[in-house]
């Protein structure tokens, strides 16, 4: 804007010059047109001005880390004739790994389309500030009001979905709303297939999906619940390679109908606890961890007392590590 001032000064001292040096109207007409034409074009401005703002999108909302996804920024509410530009900062931030990026960009009759950077996982936010909208001119501007941020939720890669090892006693089962109990007391664990079990045992349908014999086998107790931790102190890259273990072992867990606890640090270093029973917990789960910012250097859960106790309820923890080995207890 403070160029287009510039420009203006300088043909303006021209038609001055002009308007002293010569004795015709036409030096004269062509300064009072120049002198004019900044309030004419607020004038003529100001209902769009008054009316218009930016809108934030994103396309998809959702996406795999490492696929196409754009940021999507269109001007609303124009008012009779159209505006000159629209000026404004946006930010893109990843919580999950902590990454910013800033951009100023100028808007104007046709939308701009940003890539967004789904190299990680995360669920990715676009907002707007110092939003400016200039007349035709560009000599004025007024402060327009902030649109609501756009989000993309740049999920993990399913991993290799192998069966969730099972601790002396099997898992605990919470059975579903309509799922048949075989009698009073009776509940179901899942293992891996161990020679000498009968064939009628091996759960086929389950079996075909992982690629492995699973095992049905009764249990008259409840078992300790699972319980999937991780901590957040690795490199992006390292947590990705959670992230992808954590929805492979979340998607076994699900496929055999089996509850489950996911716990991680916060932010601030508290310790944040999700149940998960079914897709849509799952997905506000990953949502969840997905938009947690990084907890304070050093931050690890198994520095914290008594962590692992779920309102007095039994677990078995499995705590996930970007390496290839994962830890039991």
């Amino acid at each position: 804007m403070v160029h287009r001032r510039l420009i203006y000064l300088a043909v303006l001292l021209a038609a001055f010059i002009l308007q002293i040096t010569s004795d015709s109207y036409l030096g004269q007409f062509l300064f009072v047109l120049t002198l004019a034409l900044p309030a004419l074009s607020l004038l003529l401005s100001l209902p769009g001005m008054l009316r218009t703002g930016p809108v934030l999108s994103a396309a998809p909302a959702r996406v795999l880390r490492g696929e196409d996804a754009d940021w999507q920024l269109a001007l609303e509410g124009r008012g009779g004739l159209p505006l000159a530009r629209l000026s404004l900062r946006v930010t893109e931030r990843n919580p999950f790994t902590g990454e910013t990026w800033r951009h100023a960009l100028t808007l104007s009759e046709t939308p701009v389309t940003v890539d967004a950077d789904t190299a990680h996982c995360g669920l990715l936010e676009l907002s707007a500030s110092k939003v400016k909208v200039l007349d035709y001119l560009g000599l004025f501007s007024l402060r327009g009001p902030a649109p609501e941020p756009a989000h993309i939720l740049v999920a993990p890669v399913l991993g290799e979905v192998r069966p969730v090892p099972q601790p002396e006693g099997g898992f605990s089962h919470i059975s579903p709303a309509g799922t048949a109990r075989k009698g009073s007391g009776e509940d179901w664990d899942l293992r891996e297939y161990r020679p000498g079990d009968p064939l009628r045992a091996v759960h086929w349908k389950l079996s075909s999906k992982w690629d492995e014999l699973i095992v049905r086998e009764r249990t008259e107790s409840p078992s300790p619940l699972p319980l999937l931790t991780f901590d957040r102190d690795g490199t992006a890259e390292d947590q990705d390679k959670i992230m992808d273990k954590l929805e492979a072992r979340c998607r076994f867990l699900l496929t055999a109908r089996r509850p489950f606890a996911v716990l991680w640090p916060g932010g601030d270093g508290t310790p944040l606890l999700r149940r998960v029973g079914d897709e849509k917990e799952l997905e506000d789960c990953l949502t969840a961890v997905l938009s947690s910012p990084p907890p304070p250097a050093g931050t690890r859960l198994d520095n914290l007392p008594r962590l692992i106790e779920l309102a007095g309820e039994p677990v078995f923890r499995l705590h996930l590590a970007a390496g290839e080995e994962d830890s039991y207890g």
